[in-house]
């Protein structure tokens, strides 16, 4: 029988270290609330964040000029989801996430090309069910951020046997493309925001997700869907990097080395959570936990899965005791404001975050900070086994790449650094022009016929040489060690 990554460390982790696990890990929607650590650290909640919700344009300096800790991250991370789940000034029937005055969705058309996102009517699909992520980070993207139609790209399915559905939404800033695309890194406030939803059903209480009302497929009656997981991707002048943030809603799995209990959750049958609570070695390898498959199908078997690394950290990741304490301790926090319309939120948690330490140098992972392992449950089912030694490291920089302001002749993060693969698929959908890096340095025109149309598939295969190519920088002229080919939407 074949064992996955995550059930090979599910085992290793069950036979060898359980009994520490569950000394540290032993986290479910209680213990989020009055884990140990939050003993130890005190990240605390701002009540504004609720009372007069704003969306956060810096991370915090605690730490003094220039340096935020980690409590600052994620302080950012509680005050944009509690800004995006506010209702909207400007429709207070929609949440601030759903104003399509302040954030477009990335559609695609009937075939699976992308649309064009930034216009004023919504003409292709929006939702989508998300197709298996590639083995490293160099394979290309398929649009949109390599999740597939509806349909036609099934991954996980829950214990009632229904596929779950994902939606991406960015900030309209990014639709000025001929602005964005002259800088070295996104403006600050460039948002970029993906959902997943699951068909609310038998043994969902409604009461207690963010719901919303789609058509699905054929069906012409709307189908109630509850939001299961969300990101949040925002970049700052001090982190053009990106600030990713992860939200989880509390009983989509339990941990796989320290379940809490065997009942109700969404990816993990009573039968499956007990072998795991059990440390039932056997049982384990036959729930093949966190492996999903491509399939055809918007009902299929239930996908068994349960969270590798809770709070994307494991015990030996660098600062792991603040970075868990400061995530869980603010989960904690935050709970006496979640009344009102912010009640929904308190089955909700952060899961966790990740940012660079130095922006002037690369995302390298020796330069990441926060939730090392980072992947939500529901959205990296199958990149939950983040090993930081390998090759290509899947959390979030491991596919969202980001060069460091020290460099820049060597990579631009609007075009050439794979920072926002939705970037490319808004220019593709457009049928608007960027530059993109070339591996190497070309030095004529026989070069750039061999070169440049790989450069522009492999940054989206929706984009095609336009034949122009330089090695001169388009503001100032100057000569640069590198070559970028004018690659457009088709």
């Amino acid at each position: 029988m074949k064992i996955s990554n995550g059930n090979m460390r599910a085992l290793v982790g069950v036979a060898l270290m359980g009994s520490f696990y569950v000394g540290m890990n032993n986290i479910h929607a209680a213990e989020k609330k009055t884990t140990t650590q939050a003993t130890t650290f005190n990240c605390t909640a701002d009540p504004t964040w609720f009372s007069n919700p704003s969306m956060p344009t810096e991370v915090k300096q605690s730490a003094g000029p220039g340096d935020s800790n980690f409590c600052d991250f994620y302080q950012f991370s509680w005050q944009a989801f509690a800004y995006l789940m506010a209702p909207s000034a400007n429709n207070p029937q929609v949440l601030n996430f759903e104003d399509t005055t302040q954030f477009h969705e990335l559609e695609v058309n009937s075939d699976g090309t992308p649309a064009n996102s930034c216009d004023a009517q919504i003409t292709g699909k929006t939702l989508f069910v998300r197709s298996v992520k590639p083995a490293d980070g160099g394979t290309e993207f398929v649009i949109p951020e390599r999740i597939g139609q509806a349909g036609g790209g099934a991954t996980i399915y829950d214990q009632n046997k229904n596929v779950v559905y994902y939606d991406v939404r960015f900030g309209k800033s990014l639709c000025d493309v001929d602005s964005v695309k002259t800088q070295m890194n996104f403006p600050g406030g460039t948002t970029e925001l993906k959902t997943a939803w699951k068909v609310l059903g038998a043994g969902d209480d409604q009461s207690k997700f963010i719901t919303i009302q789609a058509q699905i497929g054929s069906d012409k009656n709307p189908t109630t869907l509850g939001m299961i997981g969300f990101h949040i991707a925002i970049a700052t002048p001090n982190h053009p990097e990106f600030v990713w943030a992860t939200f989880e809603h509390d009983v989509n799995v339990p941990d796989c080395l320290a379940p809490s209990t065997t009942n109700g959750w969404s990816f993990t049958s009573s039968t499956c959570a007990t072998a795991l609570q059990n440390k039932d070695i056997l049982g384990i390898i036959q729930c093949s936990f966190n492996n999903a498959s491509k399939q055809t199908s918007t009902t299929g078997s239930p996908t068994e899965i349960c969270r590798d690394y809770p709070y994307g950290s494991a015990p030996t990741d660098l600062k792991y005791a603040e970075n868990v304490g400061d995530i869980t301790s603010l989960n904690n926090n935050v709970q006496p404001y979640l009344n009102g319309s912010f009640a929904i939120l308190k089955n909700y948690f952060n899961l966790g975050a990740l940012w660079v330490s130095d922006t002037t140098q690369s995302s390298v992972i020796g330069n990441q900070r926060g939730s090392l392992r980072l992947a939500n449950s529901v959205m990296e089912t199958d990149f939950q086994n983040v090993n930081l030694t390998a090759n290509f490291i899947s959390n979030c920089f491991g596919c969202h790449n980001y060069t460091g302001t020290a460099t820049p002749s060597s990579g631009k993060n609007t075009t050439s650094g794979s920072l926002s693969h939705i970037f490319d698929d808004i220019v593709a959908g457009s049928k608007q022009c960027m530059d993109v890096q070339a591996s190497q340095v070309l030095n004529g025109q026989s070069q750039a016929q061999a070169q440049c149309p790989s450069t522009c598939t492999g940054s989206s295969k929706y984009l095609s040489w336009n034949g122009q190519w330089t090695n001169q920088d388009a503001k100032t002229g100057q000569q640069l060690p590198m070559t970028v080919c004018g690659c457009c939407g088709k």
